[in-house]
């Protein structure tokens, strides 16, 4: 059963509280006129009191289709909303595939894109989340065919939710649609996702070496087990994560999760997951 997020988590102390009824749970009820990309104006929306301290973004990105994005970011951020009750958001672009609302069991009203559009025409967004029976607050929905979306819209949702979850979780696809490549020059931690094969390490490599280091530096290659040359296909991950300075994890895999048996998947998963959420905190 879906739900949205309790009333306390509108409230950002920090603001004012006229800035504070312009925001929902995690996006803002904009009664301004739209802002044109680039102005002065669309700057301010985006900028936040430096005192506010802002939780990781972790964008999930796949470097083929079929490699485990939408696993990899459910997983994680279900292992971190577990651990020590923490607020964890998980969402997607909005899409076709629709595996983060699919996992969670439940669906918010709008795509970040959806309510990234809502922002930047001036609309209001109204309640966004939806919450799972963990706990863990998902902004995804039943597949959608979106295709243009607003690059203030997102920026602006992605910086409120990082001041209002101690961790953000993004399933990014595979970098093929705009709003998930905003989301990845946004983030402040990186994880590719592929296949722990020699033959998905090598055109692995050649997508990385068309995409520029993450200006954070924390970057994580994630290889998720498959049957095949362990031996060469660990050779090719070892070189492809020094090529990129990268943290190398290896997830084994998880088929509990297709199951519905998330306890299952955590349980499998569990070394791996702490060593991302590790990461993180760095």
């Amino acid at each position: 059963m879906s739900s949205t997020d309790p009333p306390a988590l509108n409230e950002h102390h920090s603001r004012s509280s006229d800035e504070r009824s312009r925001t929902t749970a995690m996006g803002v009820i904009s009664r301004q006129p739209p802002v044109s990309p680039g102005s002065s104006g669309a700057r301010t929306m985006l900028s936040s009191p430096s005192s506010v301290r802002r939780g990781p973004l972790l964008a999930v990105c796949g470097l083929c289709g079929g490699a485990g994005a939408s696993t990899l970011a459910y997983l994680t951020a279900l292992a971190a909303a577990r651990r020590d009750d923490r607020a964890v958001l998980v969402a997607d672009t909005g899409g076709p595939t629709a595996g983060i609302s699919h996992y969670a069991g439940v669906h918010a009203p709008r795509s970040l894109t959806e309510a990234a559009g809502h922002v930047h025409a001036g609309l209001p967004t109204r309640e966004l989340i939806a919450t799972t029976a963990d706990g863990l607050r998902v902004l995804a929905t039943s597949p959608t065919l979106t295709q243009t979306c607003s690059r203030d819209g997102v920026e602006l949702l992605l910086e409120h939710a990082r001041e209002r979850y101690t961790l953000t979780v993004i399933d990014c696809g595979t970098l093929a649609r705009e709003a998930d490549q905003i989301a990845l020059a946004s983030a402040t931690h990186v994880a590719w996702v592929l296949p722990a094969t020699a033959g998905a390490a090598i055109r692995g490599r050649q997508l990385l070496d068309a995409i520029a280091p993450h200006p954070s530096g924390r970057e994580i290659l994630v290889a998720r087990h498959e049957l095949g040359d362990r031996r060469r296909a660990l050779r090719e991950l070892r070189d492809l994560a020094r090529r990129r300075r990268a943290l190398l994890i290896l997830l084994p895999s998880v088929p509990e999760l297709a199951t519905g048996n998330a306890d299952g998947a955590l349980e499998t998963a569990q070394v791996p997951l702490q060593a991302i959420l590790g990461a993180l905190g760095r």
